[in-house]
């Protein structure tokens, strides 16, 4: 059995990926090299990795706004959302630049086997103590991995994504108790 063939489809029933191979192709020749970790590969397996982020981000993402059908396999595109600017809305028929640029940097990222432990030591580490005086910083020892890196997390503008699981928010929910 042979790797699943990339179905970008806006808002197709059988879609299975955000971005096609030749736009990761476009993005990985456009972004700051960091050796030959995409182009060394073959067609095949760049697919699969194309085809794991998007499984990746469609399990780990919470979104805004909300899908544009039900008959849509994928969750983008969405209606409700704001372009990049926060100004103007996003076009519900389309899936944007930036979501197929972080669904690349996450294919390459799966390619070059990237270990995501180091991301952010407070994210996947966690502060055990903190002292004031003569600053004291401890963190666990326990290393979780976070399913979506940093960077394309970055990628994809903040009011886009509600939470992401396995990623620790820096807001929290203010309850007042009487």
């Amino acid at each position: 059995m042979g790797t699943s063939a990339i179905v970008a489809t806006v808002g197709g029933a059988s879609s299975n990926s955000y971005c096609t191979l030749a736009e990761a192709d476009q993005y990985q020749d456009d972004r700051t090299p960091s050796g030959t970790t995409w182009s060394a590969e073959t067609d095949a397996n760049k697919n699969r990795a194309l085809l794991f982020a998007a499984t990746l981000l469609e399990s780990c993402v919470i979104w805004t706004g909300i899908v544009k059908t039900d008959t849509q396999s994928l969750q983008w595109p969405r209606a409700g959302m704001v372009a990049k600017n926060n100004v103007y809305p996003l076009d519900d028929d389309v899936v944007p630049e930036e979501l197929k640029h972080a669904q690349a940097e996450f294919a390459r990222q799966i390619l070059a086997d990237v270990d995501r432990t180091n991301d952010n030591p407070v994210e996947t580490q966690g502060i055990t103590s903190l002292s004031a005086g003569s600053v004291s910083l401890t963190f666990s020892e326990n290393q979780a991995i976070k399913m979506v890196p940093d960077l394309c997390y970055f990628l994809l503008p903040q009011w886009w994504v509600e939470r992401i699981r396995g990623r620790a928010s820096a807001t929290r929910v203010l309850v007042r108790g009487y």
